[in-house]
């Protein structure tokens, strides 16, 4: 059934047929240990699941503010996890004041604002293509209007050069919006994996079972 306009879109699936179930994945990895994996294969289960715990708990696109949000749980308090997330954020090039860090009662709500999405790379070079696509539209329209007396096709002109860099735009912030959340649900799933101070929520609302 879809759901209502303006509900938050949480990815809540680990894949087609499976949700996550919170600490599910303890009982997989006892299952990897009991067939005799080795320790390498079974960190690389680990991690996995934690990935796909992650994302089950993401909103890609929170409707109240455009933020990216992840869910989880954790031990720590609002300084220690955001001293523990910092190096994340200098790799990913998101500044401090672009997250909203909230925890309460062991579960944590982490939001990307929209702005750091927007400064993502593929956003900033789909955001210089259409500039170049606006400029070069607008002098062509002009010396059809000016020197060639074709106001109606430089009309059309300057309609579809406005369409098509709306297009590019949204599509350039749609990939750096997925691009930026699916690098941060892997870095959360390292740190959970490394650290044990932080997990995937222990449920996703929507999720069955």
């Amino acid at each position: 059934m879809p759901k209502p306009e303006g509900e938050s879109k949480a990815i809540s699936k680990l894949d087609d047929a499976t949700p996550w179930r919170g600490d599910e994945h303890e009982l997989r990895l006892a299952a990897a240990r009991e067939a005799g994996l080795p320790a390498e294969q079974i960190g690389e289960v680990e991690l996995e699941l934690f990935t796909a715990g992650f994302k089950a708990g993401m909103v890609l696109d929170d409707p109240a503010d455009r933020s990216i949000v992840f869910r989880g749980r954790t031990i720590l308090r609002d300084k220690q996890m955001v001293k523990a997330l910092l190096p994340t954020l200098r790799f990913l090039s998101i500044p401090r004041d672009q997250i909203a860090l909230r925890i309460h009662d062991g579960e944590f709500e982490l939001r990307i604002s929209r702005t750091a999405v927007e400064a993502a790379k593929p956003a900033l070079d789909h955001a210089k293509l259409t500039l170049r696509l606006w400029f070069g539209a607008g002098l062509t329209g002009l010396v059809l209007w000016g020197m060639f007396k074709l106001a109606w096709a430089a009309t059309i002109l300057w309609g579809l050069a406005l369409v098509v860099g709306g297009y590019v735009l949204r599509q350039g912030t749609f990939s750096g919006r997925s691009m930026l959340a699916a690098r941060m649900t892997v870095a959360l799933a390292m740190l959970a994996k490394e650290e044990k101070l932080i997990l995937p929520p222990s449920k996703v609302e929507g999720a069955s079972g």
